[in-house]
Parts: structure tokens; C-alpha cells; sequence
């Protein structure tokens, strides 16, 4: 218990510094993060992200991101994707999907959701993440996403584009998936 309230204590003063103005104290408190941080960080991290100018912070931030290992950390990633505060991190957030190497399978269809709101870059990072998954989703999330992308290309089927073209190329690969 003792143990448990240090540990929040910590990470209360480094989202403090996280907040502060001191660039130098930002820095520091995402490496703090990096060693003590859980997913309950990953909100203020962006926050800090959008509200910085600093190429270092923002770098760093990425970095931490991209390298997150808590299994805990997908839920918290995909309640973010979904959350219109930060909707100018959602490339980077994708992106921190594939290169954590977690296990999103269960978020199939709702990053295909996502990809079907999102521009010709943000499907792209759809397709990476689908593409590199590691393991097999359930057949169950693969046919619901079959069937959210089948309907959606159903009603733009007259439309020719990259992001139609993408689309159709994470049909194949969720159908491949779906064979093996």
C-alpha cells in the first residue's frame, strides 16, 4: 500500500513537470514516464504534445509511445483514437500501434472504422498495423470487420481513389486472414 501511494506520488510530480513551461522539466518527466509511467499517462503525454513547439518534446513523446509495452496500453490508445481532443495525434497514435508491436487484434474493426473517417495517410497506417499484426484475430472480429468495410465500399463504389485502392487492399489481406 505504502509502495503503491509512492509510486502515484511519483507519477503525480512528473505530470506536474510534464505541465510546466521548463522544457528542460518536460523532458525530464517523460523519461520519468518512460521508467515509472503507466497508461494513465498516455492522455497528458498528448496534451503535452499538442500544446509544445518544441521538436525535441514532441520527439520524445513519439518515441515513448512507439516503444510502449504495457498490455493495458491498446485500450487506452483506441479510447483516444476514438476521442475528437486528439484528433491531430490520431496519425501519430496509429502509428505507435504497429511500431509497439501490442496485440490489437481485438480493435480490428474499429480501426477500420477509424480508417473510413480518415485521410489517404491515416488508412495507410490502418493498413500497416493490419498487415503486421502478430497473431490471428478471431474470426469473429474478422468478419466484422469484412462486413463495416464491404458496406462501406458498397456505398462509394463509384468512387475511384488512393484511399478507395487502400481499402480495398486491407479486404484482401482481412480476407487472407480469414482463410488462414
Amino acid at each position: 500500500m505504502a509502495e503503491e501511494k509512492s509510486k502515484n506520488k511519483k507519477l503525480q510530480l512528473l505530470l506536474t513537470d510534464l505541465s510546466s513551461k521548463d522544457e528542460a522539466k518536460q523532458l525530464e518527466a517523460v523519461e520519468g514516464i518512460r521508467a515509472h509511467g503507466n497508461e494513465t499517462t498516455i492522455e497528458p503525454l498528448l496534451d503535452a504534445w499538442a500544446l509544445t513547439k518544441s521538436a525535441d518534446l514532441k520527439f520524445e513523446i513519439e518515441d515513448l509511445l512507439n516503444n510502449i509495452k504495457s498490455t493495458k496500453a491498446p485500450k487506452q490508445i483506441m479510447a483516444c483514437l476514438v476521442n475528437k481532443k486528439y484528433a491531430a495525434q490520431k496519425q501519430m497514435l496509429l502509428a505507435s500501434i504497429w511500431n509497439s508491436g501490442l496485440d490489437y487484434n481485438i480493435y480490428i474493426a474499429d480501426l477500420l472504422s477509424i480508417a473510413l473517417e480518415s485521410d489517404l495517410l491515416e488508412v495507410f497506417e490502418v493498413e500497416t498495423i493490419i498487415e503486421n499484426l502478430e497473431g490471428a484475430p478471431t474470426d469473429e472480429v474478422i468478419s466484422e470487420s469484412l462486413v463495416i468495410l464491404g458496406n462501406y465500399l458498397t456505398e462509394h463504389k463509384h468512387e475511384s481513389s488512393p484511399k478507395i485502392d487502400l481499402l480495398i487492399q486491407i479486404g484482401v489481406v482481412l480476407k487472407r486472414l480469414n482463410e488462414d
